[in-house]
């Protein structure tokens, strides 16, 4: 079973960027040194983890690189021509010493093209082994499983006699043709599989070393995988990535407050709130490091975001008809699974007042009823907020707006309880539109 996402919560998340912003979480941790290293984190980043186990196995592995520093050797100029080299068209010749006597006279009247290939290609493969052993060995105390495995596989791979062999070419200074011939025919011929096994475990400890330096320096934390049976999210010092010198907040979630309804003014930040959980979501799902200084969660099965939704021409659908679309999507996701995570900014501003006060109210009383699933729903329209204080498991909070003499100011900070500043009006008026319009028709 697959994380469950789509690709209207990866663009208003920015996953891998949108049309908005040439920015993108990903490029945030996309600096492996690697080709065969960026490949892996590509992979891993689509594709979310759903089972805490995992996610914590992931985590482990993070934070045991982070407490020891232990780093593995990563020339990308070796690893990129292992590739090669390995998946070169020609064949290793079957090795004897008078191949090698042969070869011998032959690479000292002939270096040709196929004698570089294969003298870097050789060079290149022990210095990539010889990082993966160095590495290995270098691994001590209580290792996490997934490190471990690592270990056991890189020291493992060759028998005894094959390892010493490697080990003495390694190490010696000055290898002939003959030394060339043997290691060739035995790296492209018997062990070319057994050396791309060393090489994809090289590329996930690449993963591993890149994103931890990248959270490291983004100021992130390493998520706390919660493997209780109840569901639950605690976010304390969340930040958006993006924004530069962003305010913190904290929020909370569990079954008995599984939705936070959020109210506030135009430009409050309400959105970028809004994001940012998302992102963090996100990223803890991979067990990665999040924006927040401390993050607690359970292991969610989906998330389902509805921030950037644009109108569809092509279709004929109106804004609001795309809004309720996205509502019944929802709602047929929270049918099939649970665990799900969803978050709406501005739930029906495509329509009148009156309707998107009826179809909120419903809405978000009935989202309150499945506790199973976590939601945060922004709104302009406050009077909801009102109607639905009753209800016992929903979260009300607003993003605080206060006015200094007679301007406001946003301090971008999550306050508890409902807002009742309205900007609407003030900045009508202090735009001074009805003056404009009035001067029209006096000239």
């Amino acid at each position: 079973m697959n994380f469950d996402i789509d690709r209207q919560t990866l663009n208003d998340l920015a996953i891998f960027g949108n049309n908005n912003s040439g920015r993108s979480i990903y490029s945030l941790f996309s600096h492996t040194s690697t080709i065969g290293g960026s490949e892996a984190l590509h992979e891993i980043f689509n594709n979310p983890l759903i089972n805490p186990v995992d996610i914590k196995a992931r985590v482990d592995v993070f934070l045991y690189i982070e407490a020891n520093g232990i780093k593995i050797s990563l020339n990308r100029n070796d690893y990129d021509f292992v590739e090669f080299y390995l998946n070169k068209r020609y064949h290793a010749k079957p090795f004897s010493l008078i191949t090698g006597f042969l070869e011998n006279i032959l690479y000292a009247f002939n270096n040709n093209n196929e004698y570089y290939v294969i003298k870097t290609g050789v060079e290149s493969t022990l210095s990539v082994l010889d990082s993966l052993l160095n590495y290995a060995e270098a691994l001590k105390g209580d290792l996490p499983e997934k490190l471990q495995e690592f270990r056991e596989t890189i020291l493992n791979t060759f028998q005894p006699k094959e390892l010493t062999w490697l080990k003495q070419l390694i190490d010696k200074r000055n290898r002939n043709a003959q030394d060339m011939a043997k290691a060739d025919q035995f790296f492209r011929q018997l062990s070319s599989q057994k050396i791309k096994v060393l090489l994809n475990i090289a590329y996930q400890l690449d993963v591993y070393q890149s994103v931890s330096a990248s959270g490291k320096a983004l100021g992130f934390t390493f998520p706390e995988i919660s493997e209780k049976h109840r569901s639950e999210l605690i976010i304390e010092g969340l930040f958006h990535p993006f924004i530069t010198d962003a305010k913190s907040n904290d929020i909370e979630f569990s079954p008995d407050r599984n939705v936070c309804f959020v109210t506030g003014t135009n430009m409050a930040g309400k959105s970028s709130l809004l994001k940012s959980i998302g992102i963090a979501i996100y990223l803890s799902q991979l067990g990665f490091p999040v924006p927040a200084k401390r993050l607690v969660t359970s292991a969610f099965k989906g998330l389902i975001t509805t921030i950037n939704l644009a109108d569809d021409v092509e279709q004929g659908h109106s804004h609001f008809y795309k809004e309720v679309l996205r509502v019944k999507y929802v709602a047929e996701k929270l049918n099939e699974s649970k665990g799900i995570f969803v978050i709406f900014d501005e739930l029906f501003r495509g329509t009148n007042v009156k309707d998107a006060y009826d179809a909120s109210l419903a809405i978000i009383a009935a989202f309150a009823e499945v506790k199973t699933c976590f939601f945060v729903i922004s709104t302009h329209i406050v009077e909801v907020a009102h109607e639905l204080s009753s209800i016992g498991n929903i979260n009300f909070r607003y993003m605080e707006t206060i006015f200094e003499e007679t301007n406001p100011v946003n301090s971008y900070k999550l306050k508890q309880g409902i807002t009742e500043e309205r900007l609407g009006m003030w900045i009508v008026k202090n735009e001074r539109i009805l003056e404009i319009i009035k001067n029209s028709l006096n000239s």
